[in-house]
């Protein structure tokens, strides 16, 4: 069979069908007391290699059980010197090996079960029945898992400790030789345990089941959602029965709560089995045409138009509460039952009360309208543009005024709803047309959620491949080097801040081109400035008469062809007229006309756009957003590049990312899974579970027909999903993955090079980063990257252009401890104003702190950067507030620092300036109260959010939180220190105080912790 095919399911399960025909012939013979001898690949025969057509051979070389004299003239055709049946089953089992390529460097990744039948072939038990009617039985069993998994994930049971199993149980499995303390290693010696190759079940009459390994006995209780609970665990004793268990042939993931084995069951889709199928050994599965990625990325696309219809709410138009707010539209929510009734079957919260907790988080634009309608689109008449201004309770009834843009009669029964985006609807619009275009690229669909299942053409490896890696750069960027030239399907970069993911683009783009000058490269990211910095990198190492590189922007008047049309009329102003051209004076002529800055718009308008294309078509780097109408239509024209890189992948979902892989012969996405998420991913992936997307499904077709210019095919995949149970289960774990896939990629290849022990070829992880001073880098790494992220030499020998002043420590990590509201007699530390939130405290102290510190000129001559960081909106506008009287207007620093961008702004969110670095990083926290836990925390208990934030500072990183209160909130979740959501935070002040103790050249500790009092003043 061809390789390529052994790399995904269906191709696998024709091999495995192909080996049960062998084991019937072969059993035949044993039952007829003969032994074969000579198995091999030569005595194996095959005409097709899309049906199972098998055929055993070499019968003239078998042996009667009974011959007393072997012919010596068949000996040297026979695999070895035994001959048995033992060796019969031996010799299958290493023919299977051989056409399947385990032993080369492309070998498939195959299932649990695989293995576990390949073992068993190559090492055929001593002392139990090995027989032929076993071997068909097992190889049955792995053709059943591969029918029912189908092109999904690996089959697996997932399974969950209880809290009393955790804390005592599993210690004890360990013989004392791992503390209770260190429950990760104590996870992880149950997890290896349960992995291991002999693992039993035994049903029980309480309907739990009991798994027997090597070591030890677990009682499972099985839970709905398709996991199990591990509700006792006890080392393996002598009297343990086994003889009616069966043999666990699945992959057994174990973790480390329920939520998490939650999770885990939902991303794994049908490829998760219930521990009731597995006790009663149920199967089942179906044949289906399209992938069912494909439905899933349908289904990611559907679902953001779909979600917007519970937000909106009916609600009755009532006089104002009082004569002083007649200026103001004021309504009050009305009963819907039906409405209510299905929001609790989602269990989502009821309109009034969704309404209510919506209001409080608005941020006063003008994002609300009133309809006569609840339709989701195709409303024709003018809505008023409505900005929430109030809140009333007037007789238990709860009252909410807008200011409006028309007046509204009172008495109407209407739905408050959100204003139009029709910026969204196109999007998803060119989403699905990518999405559609795609259903024919099987290869891709199944590569954007596994690489591994998919195998890149020899021929394209060839094609405008990259030369050897430079000499000079670090083994991690080496190794990512190897791995994209190596040619996968999809090539897999993870790159931790700083690390230089632009700098080794601009160089793999100067390898590939270089040679040949004729590559065709698209380099694809989610904004416009990570666009703008690889262009500026790329023309560093490609000059315009040896590349034509273009970029596609959005300028701020919405154009989205700023730059390119920059770059069209440099184009058009370098044409020379000629006398020998007179057959093109006309043309001439238009030319000079769209030079003309009097130009009539009509025909400089055809030119310029005439111009765009031809550039566009010509260019040998193309640089353009996820999201542009470009990629779109490079789809449609049937555009095609040598390579296809993405920036930032981790922070786009696979319905974004599929259409600029669809131009690609060769695919790169490289980004930070332990960085930001695609936008909305945790609320996105909330309407994927079973119970509420079989309800969004019922009516799903009827809400978007009433969208124009939808593909058919979206209408035609929901039908399939809506009367498809099993397909939409495996879809909507297939849909959590793939809002995130990047991080599904990065994760699985993870676990598979810990399952088995070598290191991945698809997915490489940059591990020297050259931004921040080593203590900072150590902060980041040890709380992030478990230690792995190391600075260069460069930037352990860079120069400091930072002093600090009146008695600030020059430590390149300081943190403004303020107390903890908990241990002062004060009201609040933190205010919330329209669900953000402000601390003014903090404010305070930072702009104290950035004031002691001195920037001075680099090398170049160039001044330090600073930036202020916060996880909330509300804080950022408060800190712009304090900061604009002290903006230097001349020349736009603020305190003698430069803008980060050069734009004359300081103060940015965490999440918008992903991607930024500055000198000097001013951060605050915010949040401080007596809550506990992520309810006390905010956003602060995300840790993308806070490796973003943390990890911007180049020289000094000055933090103002409360390290009390956030020990307390971590503490509030996880007493018993087992790990859990909030982990990272405990890391990181055990990290801040290891840092305090230790040195660093230059600067003293690499950490100083400097107290805030009461009144909010640093005690220096």
């Amino acid at each position: 069979m061809r390789s390529q095919q052994l790399l995904t399911t269906p191709g696998r399960q024709i091999f495995w069908r192909n080996m049960q025909r062998i084991a019937e012939a072969l059993s035949l013979c044993h039952d007829a007391g003969i032994v074969h001898g000579a198995i091999s690949l030569h005595t194996i025969f095959s005409h097709n290699d899309d049906i199972p057509d098998y055929r055993l051979g070499g019968y003239e070389w078998c042996v009667q059980i009974a011959e007393s004299d072997l012919d010596a003239g068949r000996e040297g055709l026979r695999n070895t010197s035994v001959v048995s049946f033992r060796q019969d089953w031996m010799d299958v089992g290493k023919a299977a090996r051989t056409i399947l390529g385990m032993d080369g460097t492309s070998a498939p990744l195959l299932s649990s079960i695989e293995f576990k039948m390949l073992d068993r072939l190559a090492n055929p038990p001593v002392f139990q029945l090995f027989d032929g009617r076993t071997v068909l039985r097992e190889i049955k069993d792995v053709i059943e898992e591969l029918d029912r998994v189908g092109v999904g994930s690996e089959g697996e049971l997932v399974l969950y400790p209880s809290r009393q199993v955790m804390l005592s149980d599993l210690p004890s499995l360990t013989s004392g030789t791992i503390p209770a303390s260190e429950a990760e290693r104590v996870l992880r010696f149950a997890a290896d345990d349960l992995l291991g190759p002999e693992v039993r079940a035994v049903p029980m009459s309480s309907g739990s089941i009991r798994l027997v390994t090597d070591i030890a006995t677990y009682i499972v209780r099985p839970e709905e959602g398709r996991i199990g609970t591990i509700t006792a665990a006890s080392k393996r004793r002598s009297d343990d029965r086994v003889a009616d268990a069966f043999e666990i042939k699945q992959r057994i993931h174990l973790a480390s709560n329920r939520v998490g084995a939650q999770e885990r069951a939902k991303r794994s889709g049908l490829a998760a089995i219930g521990w009731a199928e597995i006790a009663n050994k149920k199967t089942g599965a179906e044949v289906r045409d399209d992938p069912p990625s494909w439905y899933a990325l349908i289904l990611l696309e559907a679902y953001s138009l779909l979600r917007q219809q519970f937000h909106i709410y009916p609600v009755k138009v009532v006089d104002p509460p009082d004569a002083s707010s007649k200026h103001l539209v004021w309504v009050t929510p009305r009963e819907d039952e039906a409405r209510d009734e299905r929001r609790r079957r989602m269990e989502l919260r009821g309109c009034a009360e969704a309404l209510e907790r919506e209001l409080s988080h608005d941020q006063g634009g003008a994002d609300w309208t009133l309809a006569a309608s609840d339709a989701l689109a195709g409303l024709r008449e003018r809505q008023p543009e409505l900005s929430f201004e109030a809140a009333e309770t007037i007789s238990g009834a709860r009252l909410y005024g807008f200011a409006s843009s028309e007046p509204v009669l009172h008495g109407q029964l209407l739905y408050l709803r959100p204003r139009k985006d029709v910026g969204l609807e196109q999007a998803v619009r060119r989403r699905l047309q990518n999405i559609v275009a795609a259903r024919s690229n099987v290869e891709l669909l199944r590569a954007i959620d596994d690489p591994a299942q998919v195998a890149v053409d020899e021929a394209l490896v060839e094609v405008a491949a990259p030369g050897q890696a430079p000499p000079d750069i670090d083994a991690s960027k080496a190794k990512a080097w190897a791995s994209i030239a190596g040619g996968k399907s999809i090539s897999v970069i993870v790159g931790p801040p700083g690390v230089g993911k632009t700098f080794l683009i601009s160089k793999l783009v100067e390898s590939i081109h270089l040679p040949a000058k004729r590559s065709r490269i698209l380099i694809s990211a989610q904004n416009h400035e990570t666009l703008a910095n690889m262009e500026h990198e790329l023309k560093e190492v490609l000059p315009p008469e040896v590349a034509i590189i273009v970029r596609v922007e959005r300028s701020k008047g919405g154009a989205e062809n700023a730059s390119l049309r920059a770059r069209s009329m440099d184009v058009l102003g370098s044409i020379q007229k000629t006398n020998d051209l007179d057959i093109m004076a006309a043309q001439f002529r238009q030319v000079e006309q769209t030079l003309q800055p009097a130009r009539e718009e009509a025909i400089a308008e055809r030119v310029l756009r005439d111009t765009d294309t031809l550039l566009l078509r010509s260019s040998n780097v193309t640089l353009a957003t996820t999201s542009s109408h470009v990629i779109e239509e490079m789809i449609a024209d049937g555009e095609q590049f040598d390579w296809v890189f993405v920036e930032e992948a981790a922070r786009a979902n696979g319905a974004e990312l599929i259409g600029a892989l669809l131009l690609g012969n060769r695919r790169v996405i490289i980004g930070d899974h332990k960085q930001l998420s695609p936008f909305d991913t945790l609320e996105r992936q909330k309407l994927y579970d079973a119970q509420r997307s079989e309800e969004i499904l019922k009516d799903a077709r009827k809400q978007l027909a009433a969208f124009s210019d939808l593909p058919a095919e979206v209408d035609q995949a929901l039908e399939v999903l809506e009367a498809d149970g099993p397909l939409r289960v495996d879809v909507l774990g297939l849909a959590i993955r793939l809002e995130e896939p990047f991080q599904s990629i990065a994760i699985r290849e993870e676990e598979r090079e810990q399952a088995n022990g070598y290191s991945s070829s698809i997915a490489a992880t940059l591990l020297e980063q050259s931004r921040m001073h080593p203590a900072i880098c150590r902060l980041v790494s040890s709380t992030f990257y478990q230690g792995k992220l190391v600075p260069t030499q460069r930037v352990i020998d860079r120069k400091l252009t930072l002093d600090s002043m009146g008695g600030l420590p020059a430590s390149p990590v300081v943190v403004l401890n303020v107390p903890a509201l908990s241990m002062v007699k004060r009201r609040a530390f933190e205010e919330n104003r329209n669900g953000s939130y402000v601390n003014l405290t903090e404010c305070s102290v930072l702009i104290d702190a950035v004031k002691r510190v001195r920037p001075r000129l680099d090398q170049k001559g160039n001044r330090p950067t600073l930036v202020f960081l916060a996880p909330y909106w509300a804080q950022v506008k408060q800190l712009e507030r304090m900061l604009s009287s002290s903006l230097d207007a001349r020349d736009g620093t603020l305190f003698g620092f430069d803008s980060p961008r050069k734009d004359g702004r300081f103060v940015y969110t965490s999440d918008s300036f992903q991607g930024g670095q500055a000198d000097l990083v001013a951060a605050s926290l915010v949040r401080n109260n007596t809550l506990v836990g992520g309810r006390a925390l905010g956003h602060v208990r995300s840790p993308q959010r806070m490796n973003v934030l943390l990890s911007r500072a180049k020289h000094k990183l000055i933090l103002a939180t409360s390290l009390t209160f956030l020990g307390d909130a971590a503490e509030g979740t996880d007493p018993d220190h087992l790990g859990g959501q909030l982990g990272f935070v405990r890391k990181m002040i055990e990290e801040l105080n290891k840092l305090a103790e230790t040195q660093f050249e230059g600067v003293g500790p690499g950490a100083t912790i400097v107290s805030v009092d009461d009144a909010g003043r640093l005690v220096l």
